[in-house]
C-alpha cells in the first residue's frame, strides 16, 4: 500500500505541475525509484492513476462539502467555508491539486475530473446565489451573477496554488491569507465566526 502511495503522490506531482499531456509515466517511475514496469504493475496506464487521483480528490471533496453543510449555519459561511476548503486543499493536499489540474486539462480523456470541478462550482454557485439573496442588493456581491463570483474565487485559488508551487517571490503564507482575507472582505465575506440569528 505505500508504494502505491508513493506512486499517487509522484503522479500527482507531475500532473499538478505538467497537466495530464506533458506528464510521462517514465518520469514518474524516476520520482519514485522504480522501473516502468514496476509502475505498471500499479497502474496500467496514465490515464489509471490520473481517475484514482480525480476519484480520491471526489471523495475527499464530498467529506468537506458535508461537513461545511451540517456545520454552516448562514450561507456567506457555507460560501466563504467553501472557497477556504478549496483553498487549503489546493495549498497543503497535492493529489487534490492535481485532480483540480486534470479537472481543467482539455487533453485528459474523458473521466470524471470535468464532474468534480463541475461539482465544486455548482456547490460554490449554490452558496452564492443563497448569499446573494441575503445581502444588501447593491453590495458587491449582489451586482454579480454567482457564476462570475465563482469563477474569480477558483481563478485565485488556483493561481494562488500555482504561484506558490512555483516558488514566486512574495508568496509566503502570509501574503496567501492576506489576498484572501482582501478578497473576501471585498465581496463582503470577512471571516464569519458566529451564527446570525
Amino acid at each position: 500500500m505505500r508504494t502505491r502511495d508513493q506512486v499517487l503522490d509522484a503522479a500527482a506531482e507531475e500532473f499538478a505541475l505538467h497537466g495530464y499531456a506533458g506528464t510521462n509515466l517514465a518520469t514518474v517511475a524516476v520520482r519514485t525509484g522504480m522501473t516502468k514496469g514496476a509502475l505498471y504493475g500499479h497502474f496500467p496506464s496514465k490515464k489509471a492513476l490520473a481517475d484514482e487521483l480525480v476519484s480520491q480528490s471526489t471523495e475527499t471533496w464530498n467529506t468537506i462539502g458535508r461537513s461545511i453543510a451540517e456545520t454552516a449555519c448562514a450561507p456567506e459561511t457555507a460560501l466563504r467555508a467553501l472557497v477556504l476548503a478549496v483553498s487549503r486543499q489546493m495549498k497543503h493536499d497535492i493529489r487534490f491539486r492535481a485532480a483540480l489540474r486534470l479537472a481543467a486539462d482539455c487533453t485528459m480523456p474523458a473521466g470524471g475530473a470535468p464532474d468534480l470541478l463541475d461539482r465544486i462550482r455548482r456547490e460554490m454557485a449554490a452558496a452564492a446565489r443563497d448569499t446573494q439573496q441575503q445581502q444588501a442588493p447593491y453590495s458587491p456581491l449582489a451586482t454579480q451573477p454567482p457564476d462570475v463570483v465563482v469563477h474569480l474565487l477558483l481563478t485565485v485559488a488556483y493561481g494562488l496554488s500555482f504561484a506558490a508551487e512555483r516558488g514566486a517571490p512574495g508568496r509566503s503564507p502570509a501574503t496567501t491569507d492576506k489576498v484572501w482575507e482582501l478578497l473576501l472582505t471585498a465581496l463582503q465575506l470577512e471571516d464569519i465566526s458566529t451564527c446570525h440569528n
